[in-house]
């Protein structure tokens, strides 16, 4: 509403003060980008322009659209840049909308974009009220062409001024819908989320043994949101824990996925039972879960069911058979780990087991290095700093699935700014963190435990969906960690200091809720950052929305040596920006006078004519379009004496020229001024101008400058 009102205003005002198109469609396009990026980052702006935060959030969230376009479902959560994507949406619909039906003259074609922003809405939204709100928008559009129709036609009169062809008023709009149409069938569309969306799981060369199997950690929200209450499978077990299906090594900047790995055969079992552990068994019984990664505590060390294949770089266990299907049962054995705070105290994590958990992409965002670097930098231990990225996320953040999906290198930046967000968030940000402060990390993808009945069974639902990370601790092994507020993981509470949790509101608490006396590590809150010195402002200032606390404010580091400062660059186009909207009239007016020299006799007439009765109406004298000539000329005599002469010589022609057969004037012959009638005409039109022009206050000078250019 405010994008509508404000756009379709400013448009009426522009045309009221007779502000050509060429300034002002780009006047407009300036006043819509403003609006969008005060309403959704007006905090950030300075002398109520925007800044370098500005342009760097937007760019955050835009390339966190980017990353997900091509795999959100509908409805698309109205969140972190699709909110500015919808805005920027509505306000190039509204601009060119009033362009073509008060610039262009256009009617049906008016429509265009409007119904261009519905299609879209109706493909990312969801169904509610869905053919009522079609009914209204054509009862709408229906009753816009009529009005516009009414509009034009009755604003059509007789002018000294030449006629419009029918191309000035068709090419415009025909340009504008051409182009609408083009980018939704050839751009848009294959890019319409879910269009070009990869399977889950993609089975590739059985008879050699190896299978890829796409990151699940994408599916995470859909399972959270749209199957929330359907139950997945059930497990069998004499204790509870998290249900993992894989874990996720490799990172590219935009997903935590599986790299393409061989898969082992089982017969029986395949993996040796660490110091420190417990052994489970689990009964697991399929009922809607899918795919083909099968469910099992951690770590996985016998099996038995058909198709069963082992993956013991990602801890993965696969059925190679096709998808699971209700009533598949698969009898698992797992060596769960029981560690204690000291043992992890006295272990490194130097050694992990392939480079790629500590791997980041290039382009990985140096303010999230930096934030990784003070909250672990004063650690002592890996298993420390660990902590002090788990309390971070747990004390600082909310949980919500009401957020778009998404982890990559954006997203972290998004997710970080917002403080807010689901697991897959709080994990890949964890995960990701923790590598660029040189711990060997991966993302764990599963469910909580589920529901328990008295029969020791679980039943796992839709809801249940998790991802957690996991450190690397030589020796030990992969010890996971828990950064999502309401969620525990059971079995880890003696080093994690959560007890068990799932569905839960975040308790906040590190100690023991069961009134016992078992022991609980007291985690330190993350160590407060040196004062931040004079000379550092890059963090703060560029990423301060990640710290809207006041005492976090104070976090900041020095900018690194690779990150350009674009101020200076921004401020010099600024300048220049200003030099070209000054000269931008002078230069416009030049143009429009020299294409005029090249035009018929009887246009630049005309032209002269309308050149003189605009100057003299911007000084007071009627010139009321149902006055003849001879009137208006008489006005100006009154009015303006000075201008009585080359107004009355002009308006002789003009007569002449309006009620002599056609072709009966030679307008290009030589007056007794030594040049043509028509160059004449020109010469007297500038006359009446400059005389009219001395009679303006100063601000009259400055709108003539700029929006008269004739």
């Amino acid at each position: 509403m405010i994008v509508a009102v404000v756009v379709h205003g400013t448009s009426y005002g522009l045309r009221r003060v007779g502000v050509t198109s060429w300034v002002a469609v780009p006047a407009l396009t300036v006043v819509a980008g403003w609006l969008v990026m005060w309403l959704h980052y007006g905090t950030t702006f300075s002398w109520m322009l925007p800044t370098s935060v500005t342009w760097n959030l937007a760019r955050l969230e835009f390339d966190l659209v980017r990353e997900q376009f091509a795999t959100t479902t509908a409805p698309v959560e109205y969140g972190a840049g699709w909110a500015v994507l919808a805005t920027i949406g509505m306000a190039i619909a509204v601009l060119l909308a009033d362009t073509f039906a008060f610039r262009a003259e256009a009617r049906a074609e008016t429509l265009v974009p409007g119904g261009v922003l519905f299609v879209f809405i109706g493909a990312l939204g969801d169904d509610r009220q869905r053919i009522e709100l079609t009914a209204i928008l054509v009862a709408v559009g229906v009753i816009a062409v009529v009005a516009l129709r009414a509009y034009h036609d009755a604003g059509r009169r007789p002018l000294l001024r030449p006629e419009r062809g029918p191309l000035d008023l068709v090419v415009p709009t025909a340009i504008g819908t051409a182009v609408a149409i083009a980018i939704v069938a050839g751009v848009v569309g294959p890019r319409i989320p879910g269009a070009g969306a990869e399977p889950l799981l993609e089975t590739r060369g059985r008879s050699g043994g190896v299978t890829e199997v796409l990151s699940p950690l994408v599916d995470i929200r859909s399972r959270l949101v749209n199957q929330s209450d359907n139950e997945l499978f059930r497990v069998t077990a004499d204790d509870e824990s998290y249900w993992r299906l894989t874990t996720l090594p490799e990172f590219d900047g935009s997903t935590f996925r599986l790299p393409t790995r061989s898969l082992e055969r089982i017969d029986g079992a395949f993996g040796s039972v660490r110091p420190e552990t417990e052994l489970l068994r689990q009964d697991i019984e399929i009922a809607a879960l899918g795919g083909q990664l099968v469910p099992a505590a951690a770590d996985p060390v016998e099996a038995s069911g058909d198709g069963l294949r082992w993956n013991p770089d990602t801890a993965t266990l696969v059925n190679v058979d096709g998808d699971l299907a209700a009533g598949d049962t698969f009898t698992v054995v797992s060596a769960a780990p029981r560690l204690q705070p000291s043992q992890l105290r006295a272990t490194t994590s130097s050694t992990p087991p392939d480079p790629i958990h500590l791997e980041l992409p290039d382009d990985f965002p140096a303010s999230v290095r930096d934030l990784a670097a003070v909250l672990t930098d004063s650690s002592p231990t890996t298993y420390d700093a660990a902590l002090a990225l788990q309390t971070f996320f747990r004390s600082e953040f909310e949980y919500s699935v009401d957020v778009p999906a998404g982890h990559g290198a954006s997203a972290i930046e998004v997710f970080l700014r917002q403080r807010i967000g689901y697991c897959e968030q709080f994990a890949a940000t964890f995960a990701a963190m923790a590598r660029s402060a040189g711990l060997p990390s991966r993302v764990a993808v599963g469910y909580t435990a589920g529901l328990p009945d008295d029969a020791g069974r679980f039943t796992v639902l839709g809801r249940n969906a998790h991802a957690w990370p996991e450190i690397w601790f030589d020796g030990v092994g992969w010890v996971p960690f828990e950064p999502t507020p309401g969620r525990g993981a059971p079995g880890t509470e003696q080093y994690t200091g959560v007890a068990p949790a799932q569905d839960e509101t975040p308790a906040g608490s590190v100690a023991a809720t069961d009134g016992s006396d078992e022991f609980r590590p007291e985690i330190a809150p993350p160590p407060s950052p040196p004062d931040r010195p004079t000379d550092a402002l890059e963090f703060d200032d560029e990423m301060g929305a990640l710290f809207p606390d006041p005492s976090a404010g104070q976090i900041g580091a020095t900018a690194p040596a690779d990150r350009t400062d674009l101020r200076p660059l921004l401020q010099w186009l600024l300048v220049l920006a200003i030099v070209a909207l000054l000269t931008l009239p002078a230069i416009a007016r030049r143009i429009v006078l020299r294409r005029r020299e090249h035009t018929p006799s009887v246009e630049r007439v005309a032209s002269a004519w309308n050149l003189a009765v605009d100057s003299v109406a911007a000084v007071g004298v009627p010139t009321h379009p149902s006055m003849t000539a001879a009137q208006i000329t008489a006005a100006t005599a009154e009015a303006l004496p000075v201008a009585a002469r080359p107004m009355r010589s002009l308006a002789d022609t003009v007569n002449e020229v309006t009620f002599a057969p056609p072709g009966a004037v030679d307008l290009d012959r030589i007056g007794p001024f030594g040049e043509t009638i028509a160059r004449n005409c020109s010469v007297w039109a500038r006359q009446v101008d400059g005389i009219a022009a001395d009679r303006l206050t100063m601000g009259g000078r400055i709108r003539r400058y700029v929006m008269f250019w004739r």
